[in-house]
């Protein structure tokens, strides 16, 4: 028979064992979820050969390719609401193979081997569901410098130039902006404590600085944060994730932005060929959610009605948003009191990864709706002239879905 001390031993062993286990099972899950947050060294090359055996790229090369003489055309990307990689049901939507937000930046750096951008622009809701913790936080990596911009990658040394969306305030907005100066130069957002700013690039190629005067021939780009300006226009009406939005969303950087805003507008009145404006929410929109959104939340449909005002009263030609999981182009116009006309571009692109949105009925869209898409994932390449603004939105598979062109002269939307 066994002694109680042997029976002591063995109970000893069987913790120690299943100590033993326990260990080895953590060491496991810890090692898998490491795993998940690597790209696969075959997948990477393998989808990049696969890609460059395409020349679906040639005809766009060969239209905006050019940068040599002082007429060339500026370059630059936009893309919204693309920071969902490794979200099932979210990255693509549930019937999209694999991963929307790699598909659309495999072919953004397929693209950038032919047209070389200036810069990116995004459209903002750069990280999904509630923006970065810290500029410690492992989606910088995994979301955005593994994807665009590692690995040899065309874009490696592109700037990029952010808005901020409703995801991203729910986070440390903080941290977006002081990314740039802690960790990757390439990353803009404001500085301090405004996530706003503008910047302006001559059309020639170059860029200029920000407090040059009486230049002619460029284009100013304004990055609005439109969350925070809601904080002032939305006053006391319902807001998205209002109880998840921190500072920077408040009615005083709202008042603070909107002043600042106004100075931007006034003080470059008539100074740039170009005045393009970068914001996460749509003004005008042809997708099911818009509708319901202006009475689901008030304080969104305020701030629609008073930045169209501030952009139609001014000499802005072209708002860029992204929030909406479609593609359109709207456009407005109205008598600028000198005999011509004066025409508001309006340009979605929400479309760089989340799942896409609907659209509602032709008869029941915008009168101002002159396109809208919601087939494809993906992002949209501007070329800027002196005389005219090229758009073309490519899908996640290369190909072309949509084409918008208009002239600086033009009288008619």
């Amino acid at each position: 028979s066994l002694s109680l001390s042997s029976y002591s031993m063995i109970g000893v062993k069987r913790r120690r064992c299943v100590h033993l286990l326990f260990f080895i099972c953590v060491l496991v899950a810890i090692s898998s979820f490491s795993s998940s947050f690597t790209i696969p060294e075959e997948e990477e090359v393998g989808e990049g050969k696969k890609l460059r055996d395409n020349n679906q790229f040639e005809d766009l090369k060969e239209r905006y390719g050019h940068r040599s003489s002082s007429d060339s055309n500026l370059i630059f990307y936009t893309i919204g609401d693309w920071g969902v990689r490794g979200i099932d049901g979210i990255d693509g939507g549930k019937n999209f193979p694999g991963s929307a937000q790699m598909a659309v930046a495999q072919q953004m750096k397929l693209l950038a081997e032919n047209v070389q951008p200036q810069f990116v622009a995004t459209l903002g809701d750069n990280f999904y569901g509630a923006g970065v913790g810290s500029l410690e936080d492992r989606q910088w990596d995994y979301k955005y410098e593994q994807v665009y911009l590692k690995n040899n990658s065309s874009l490696r040394s592109t700037r990029w130039f952010a808005s901020l969306g409703d995801h991203d305030h729910c986070g440390n907005v903080q941290a977006q902006i002081d990314y740039h100066s802690a960790k990757n130069y390439l990353w803009h957002l404001g500085k301090a404590k405004t996530p706003y700013y503008h910047k302006e690039f001559r059309i020639g190629g170059g860029s200029s600085t920000s407090d040059s005067d009486n230049i002619s021939d460029e284009m100013q780009l304004i990055v609005v944060d439109w969350v925070g300006l809601e904080g002032l226009l939305a006053g006391k009406e319902k807001r998205r994730f209002e109880d998840q939005l921190g500072d920077f969303a408040s009615a005083e950087a709202g008042e603070e932005q909107f002043n600042w805003l106004k100075r931007v507008l006034e003080r470059g009145h008539g100074k740039y060929r170009w005045r393009v404006v970068t914001a996460h929410r749509p003004i005008i929109s042809a997708s099911s959610r818009f509708a319901h959104d202006n009475v689901a939340y008030p304080g969104e449909s305020s701030t629609r009605e008073a930045l169209r005002v501030l952009l139609e009263n001014s000499d802005v030609d072209v708002y860029l948003n992204g929030h909406d999981h479609t593609a359109q182009h709207a456009c407005t116009q109205r008598d600028d009191f000198n005999g011509k006309n004066k025409l508001t571009h309006y340009i979605t692109n929400g479309i760089g990864g989340y799942e896409l949105h609907h659209l509602v009925d032709n008869d029941k869209r915008p009168i101002e709706t002159l396109d809208a898409k919601n087939t494809f994932h993906g992002f949209a390449m501007h070329s800027v002239t002196k005389d005219k603004f090229d758009t073309v939105f490519i899908g996640h598979d290369g190909k072309v879905e949509l084409e918008l062109s208009f002239d600086k002269t033009q009288q008619r939307c």
